[in-house]
């Protein structure tokens, strides 16, 4: 006859379960003989022994499925945890190259104040940063302008080179005229025009290859 309630602990079995849910006694081997004349399943949880079966008196363990919590070992588990070490150490690497890139930007921008002063700028009175002005290279003509038409013989041209260095114009048939860049590369040189156009030619000292050319018309004013 299928038995309804523990013998152990007389808590309702589950139809179709031979161990029982709470104490996790196997029913079915219940009421059978054991060797010392008691039967299995008897509640001996009052007993002397402290509530230990009498299967566990002859060496057998009592444990059972539903006692039994431990988890066994899985290689399914054993790649889970690898898979997450090396997620791990990839973030890791990520992490030190974004330093590493930062730091490499930090050092390569464009330094500012008392640091950029030193290499040529300026540092205003409110602490901004002030551009240092353009490095001057070769010859350059601020006036007149390359084309223009002047109404008198003698024109100034002014200029603009490396200062302390000296402006040459090449005369064909004469003596070259020449002028020196003052500290903030300005220079102005007085040349006496022929009527019609005029094609000035400057440089920086006997250098040829800095050569600039400059066209001037001289056109009369009528009386």
């Amino acid at each position: 006859m299928e038995r309804r309630f523990c013998p152990r602990c007389g808590t309702a079995l589950v139809a179709g379960l031979r161990f029982c849910p709470s104490c996790g006694l196997d029913t079915t081997a219940a009421g059978r003989p054991l060797p010392d004349g008691t039967a299995a399943g008897d509640d001996l949880a009052g007993s002397d022994n402290g509530g230990s079966s009498a299967l566990e008196t002859n060496g057998a363990s009592t444990a059972t499925p539903a006692q039994d919590r431990s988890v066994p070992s899985s290689p399914t588990l054993g790649r889970l945890d690898d898979s997450r070490g090396i997620g791990t150490a990839i973030v890791i690497a990520a992490m030190i190259v974004a330093v590493g890139l930062v730091v490499f930007g930090f050092l390569t921008s464009p330094q500012r104040g008392p640091a950029a002063a030193s290499q040529g700028a300026v540092v205003g009175p409110d602490g901004s940063t002030i551009a240092a002005p353009a490095v001057i290279v070769g010859v350059s003509f601020e006036s007149p302008a390359d084309g223009q038409v002047v109404g008198t013989k003698d024109v100034t041209i002014i200029g603009l080179a490396p200062p302390g260095l000296k402006v040459t114009r090449d005369v064909s048939f004469g003596l070259d005229q020449h002028a020196t860049a003052d500290g903030t590369g300005h220079w102005a040189m007085t040349v006496g025009l022929d009527e019609g156009e005029n094609n000035l030619v400057f440089r920086l000292g006997d250098d040829r290859s800095t050569e600039k050319r400059l066209r001037v018309t001289y056109t009369p004013q009528a009386p």
